[in-house]
């Protein structure tokens, strides 16, 4: 135990556990000596939670002996309770890499401190990032937006704070912060979409580790216990009955300090309440972290404790009694030859460091877009999603997870009005309700004992508390592993029975690397074949507001490129299909539309919402293959010849004579699912020597079974891929990859891409692609 007097120092070592009733009262009556010999009214003496409850009580019971102590609680071990209530993003970090799989336990429980106080606010930092382009797609005033970001960002890199604090002051500036401040408490009220909601939710409680961190590092007492009235509501929603209680007793002394310990509150502004190690300033850090940082980290075996050198008691108690000696030793020669330096803010603003954050929070980012993005303005849904699995949660769940602030804070007032009416009644039981979670809609086995049945859930942890079971029991383990234990293979999917899915952009970027250094460009495109669900997701998002409209705007589009020849492949949607559960997963839905002809007006007029329902996705290929025959269409389409497949058939339109004409193409017909093998299909009619097939598509499914066929053909292979709008559309070399790779390794490939988690099979737990 460390104690802190008019300087820093160690005190004897305490040879029993911190919690017996003995070692709390020795503690206290040190405290008053300590007091005593600096000539100091008060001691002050900070403790984690399992030793300041005791102390508490010691100091109420035997009040006035201990009076003139004011017991804190360690902020250090708040902020770590506080990230135990998980969020569910953290599978997410680790698919990223940005979380190793064996640190996963430390950073859910909150142990593993410095990560859970970088990877938080990063997790959080990518959902508000997602959430501030959202609110500029629903602006009006886009442009006049991003010229002020532009300038901000510019204002930033060459005049520092002052120019910053005057751009800061602007109109534009404070309207857009009005604006974004709107829309951010319509998102927490759920206006966009519960999934919205939640993580909204989770970012502003990321925003109160951020001000409970700013009240420690400028030792600002007002607005720790200002930070601390919602960490206790957080606290109350989540069962951490113990923070809850003893928590809002020490809130309530903070409050009262003018009162109980008069002149306190100037020592603690004077920096008693924090500690500085640097002469940095936001450096300051709290007491209990000191203590981790110094005598207990200084004076700590690398090895398994104690017991991997000696058994011997008498060699343990001598170790134990030199330990605050050893430490300081330990600590002065580190410091002397530079093997150490006393942490502050620098370490965080390195440049590596800051590099290093940037790179995880693009991985953060990349990872949430590839899977459900819950801020999307066309994706308002009242169903909370799991982000990491695409599934969607009961009602139960969902309102027991939307509601933590408003019943955390419901929780928080009516124990303060109950030990109002009767302060006896401080230390009585307080009802424990469970907070649903993700974890509650994990699948689950039941058997029944005795008439009562029993959920077992799947756990990842579940074969080693097994083998303990088995060590402690003397249970045959061979004959236990004969039954299924978990409801599904953790090693495939997650426990609420969904699919493990992985990055397959990850498998196209590393094919593409292959030949990223040949500057290449098709010369002589004979034909064009466009996935027509790709070209339907990148139209601009102002459309007409009619389906014939619509039709001519598809059209124009897939004209734009200088082939004679245009292939647009749409998939088929059988039911059911294989492809089921990763449709649903994608937020598919069973709206039903019916498109009667090309007056009638779209509903919704947001094409990425119609896109979801399987019903509009079969009607809208149908109704291109009626409309298309209008006489109207014979200027645009001009000398080109356009194939269309949609589910069944597949048409040839064509100018003859000035009319249009649209006839059937047998050799085309087919009954594939997916449009991805109609595009090999329609590649390998449209073949021909020394001419160039572009694939209009942005899919590894594409790109892997294009490698398969590539010995096929005469032509050369390519892919357009990425769109105009991020910068990113390019050509890729398919054939090139194809001589690059062998046939060898190109005849394996689908067969790996099926083995490591594709559409229809699922990936092995946090193993991706490469």
């Amino acid at each position: 135990m460390v104690i802190y007097g008019h300087q820093n120092g160690h005190l004897m070592f305490v040879m029993e556990p911190i919690t017996s009733l003995s070692v709390v009262r020795q503690t206290l009556q040190t405290t008053q000596k300590c007091a005593e010999e600096c000539n100091q009214d008060y001691g002050l003496v900070t403790y984690d939670l399992n030793a300041a409850k005791p102390a508490m009580q010691i100091q109420a019971r035997e009040s006035p002996t201990f009076d003139n102590i004011f017991i804190r609680l360690g902020a250090f071990h708040i902020e770590m309770a506080f990230f135990m209530a998980e969020s569910g993003g953290s599978d997410m970090l680790t698919e990223t890499g940005v979380l190793a799989p064996g640190s996963l336990n430390g950073f859910l429980t909150g142990k593993h401190f410095n990560r859970c106080k970088r990877l938080h606010p990063l997790l959080a930092l990518a959902f508000e990032s997602l959430h501030f382009k959202a609110f500029l797609q629903t602006c009006d005033f886009k442009e006049e937006l991003h010229t002020l970001i532009s300038t901000v960002q510019t204002i930033t890199n060459t005049e520092g704070e002052p120019g910053l604090e005057l751009m800061i002051s602007t109109d534009l500036f404070k309207n857009c912060a009005t604006q974004y401040s709107k829309y951010t408490n319509a998102t927490l009220s759920g206006a966009h979409g519960y999934t919205a909601q939640f993580w909204m939710t989770y970012v502003e409680y990321i925003n109160l580790f951020h001000r409970l961190e700013r009240a420690n590092r400028t030792n600002d007492i007002e607005l720790f216990v200002f930070t601390l009235t919602p960490i206790i509501d957080l606290f109350f929603a989540t069962a951490h009955i113990n923070y809850s209680r003893w928590l809002t007793k020490y809130q309530l002394d903070l409050l009262n300090i003018d009162d109980t310990h008069p002149g306190l509150r100037e020592i603690l502004n004077q920096g008693a309440f924090t500690v500085r190690r640097t002469e940095h300033d936001f450096s300051r850090i709290p007491v209990d972290l000191t203590l981790e940082q110094t005598i207990n980290a200084d004076a700590a075996s690398r090895l398994t404790g104690i017991t991997s050198f000696t058994n011997d008691y008498s060699a343990r108690l001598r170790w134990m009694i030199t330990k605050a000696t050893r430490a300081s030793c330990i600590s002065l020669l580190q410091e002397m030859t530079g093997l150490i330096s006393k942490e502050d803010v620098t370490a965080e603003l390195r440049p590596r460091r800051i590099q290093r954050d940037n790179e995880d929070l693009q991985k953060i980012i990349k990872q949430i877009l590839d899977t459900n993005i819950p801020f999307e303005t066309n994706n308002v849904s009242e169903v909370l999603y799991n982000i990491s699995t695409g599934k969607g949660t009961s009602e139960e769940i969902c309102q027991s997870l939307l509601n933590v602030p408003t019943k955390g804070k419901a929780r928080h007032k009516d124990f303060i009005e109950y030990c109002k009416n009767d302060p006896n009644k401080f230390e009585s039981p307080i009802k424990k309700e469970k907070l649903k979670t993700f974890e509650d809609g994990c699948a689950t086995n039941r058997r029944t004992n005795n008439t009562k049945i029993v959920a077992l859930k799947g756990t990842r942890n579940l074969i080693g508390r097994l083998l303990v079971l088995a060590t402690r029991k003397r249970l045959d383990m061979q004959h236990i592993l004969q039954y299924p234990l978990i409801p599904v293979p953790l090693s495939m999917a997650s426990p609420d029975e969904v699919m493990t899915k992985t990055d397959k952009s990850a498998l196209f970027d590393l094919l593409e690397n292959k030949v990223k250094d040949i500057e290449q460009r098709p010369e002589k495109v004979s034909a064009y074949i466009i996935d027509g669900q790709f070209l339907l997701h990148s139209l601009p998002p102002k459309l007409p507001p009619t389906y014939g409209e619509l039709a001519r705007s598809i059209i124009s589009q897939s004209l734009t490129s200088p082939a004679k020849r245009i292939h647009i492949v749409f998939d088929d949607y059988p039911q059911p299909s294989i492809k089921d559960t990763e449709r649903d997963r994608r937020g598919s839905d069973n709206r039903t539309f019916v498109i009667t002809g090309p007056e009638q007006r779209r509903v919704p007029r947001d094409l990425n919402d119609a896109l979801k329902s399987r019903s509009f996705k079969k009607q809208l290929p149908q109704f291109l293959a009626n409309e298309w025959q209008d006489p109207s269409y014979a200027n645009i389409l001009g000398d080109r010849e356009v194939f269309l497949d949609v589910p069944g058939e597949c048409y040839n339109f064509q100018v003859k004579e000035g009319v249009i004409q649209r006839d059937t193409v047998d050799g085309l017909r087919n009954n594939h699912e997916e449009a991805d093998t109609k595009i090999c299909l329609h590649s390998l009619s449209a073949d021909c020597e020394n001419g160039d097939i572009v694939i209009r598509a942005s899919d590894t499914d594409i790109a892997v079974i294009l490698l398969y066929h590539c010995h096929r053909f005469q032509s050369r292979l390519w892919m357009d891929v990425g769109t105009a709008s991020k910068n990113n559309r390019r050509y890729v070399n398919v054939t090139a990859i194809c001589k690059e790779l062998g046939p060898g390794l190109c005849a394996a490939l689908p067969a790996f891409h099926a083995f490591t988690g594709s559409d229809y099979t699922s990936a092995f737990v946090r193993k991706g692609k490469i």
